[in-house]
């Protein structure tokens, strides 16, 4: 089953193993910049979500309570902060712009592993990416007949562009069609959105390179940078 709200978790394909449905994992930060001229900053923390009294009240000692093995995907997100994500793979395009390593996790039970984030090149303005990070068990390790649920996250990873950022909106209308624009370098996170004297969503992120569209018929406003901004008719009011 996919969900594709963010901070993202969901549960994926049902894995043969044990009869319990047990988180084998956590995942932090769910939330993540990058960026280039940090790159000891530039890593997702995976632990296994094991603790000491799981052996005892299993009264089991093998391997598949011993390690979580996971792997790792990453997607470019060509239409940052709609409803539904377009994804694309970045790894195997002709000239990826991060990589991430390692590609595939064995972590001891009640440890945590470190998966470094790798920028090739810098990016002109803030681009999105998921990282996918699933518990994935080998046939070896399964007990066949049994059921397991594993619960796996997608990372949201916003690399950002050197120097310094801005964040701005302009905005067009057609009818009751008004489309915003970021006209900075970063996202433009819009809070707590009144239209046509309702309240809609507490937030709303317009991301540079990719227009954003509401249905207003006469009156718009929001929250930007801490300042109320308000718009009739299409026209911004001071």
């Amino acid at each position: 089953m996919k969900l594709n709200k963010w901070p993202l978790f969901f549960i994926s394909s049902v894995i043969l193993f044990y009869s319990a449905a047990v988180q084998a994992i956590e995942v932090f930060p769910i939330v993540k910049d990058i960026r280039q001229d940090s790159p000891r900053d530039n890593f997702i923390t995976v632990k296994s979500a094991f603790r000491s009294s799981d052996t005892e009240v299993q009264g089991e000692d093998s391997n598949s309570q011993r390690y979580e093995f996971v792997t790792l995907e990453l997607f470019r997100v060509t239409n940052p902060g709609d409803t539904n994500e377009n994804r694309v793979k970045e790894l195997g395009t002709a000239d990826p712009t991060l990589l991430f390593s390692p590609t595939k996790l064995i972590v001891p039970y009640g440890e945590e592993r470190k998966v470094r984030i790798l920028p090739l090149k810098p990016v002109g303005y803030e681009t999105v990416y998921r990282l996918r990070i699933r518990p994935s068990y080998p046939e070896k390790e399964s007990d066949k007949g049994k059921v397991r649920f594993a619960v796996g996250y997608d990372v949201l990873l916003r690399y950002l562009p050197p120097g310094k950022h801005t964040a701005g909106i302009s905005l067009t209308c057609k009818g009751n069609a008004w489309t915003l624009r970021a006209t900075g370098n970063v996202r433009s996170e819009l809070r707590n959105l009144i239209i046509d004297g309702r309240k809609d969503r507490k937030s709303f992120n317009v991301y540079p390179q990719h227009a954003r569209s509401l249905t207003v018929n006469r009156h718009l406003s929001f929250e930007m940078d801490g300042k109320l901004q308000v718009y009739d008719m299409c026209e911004h009011k001071e």
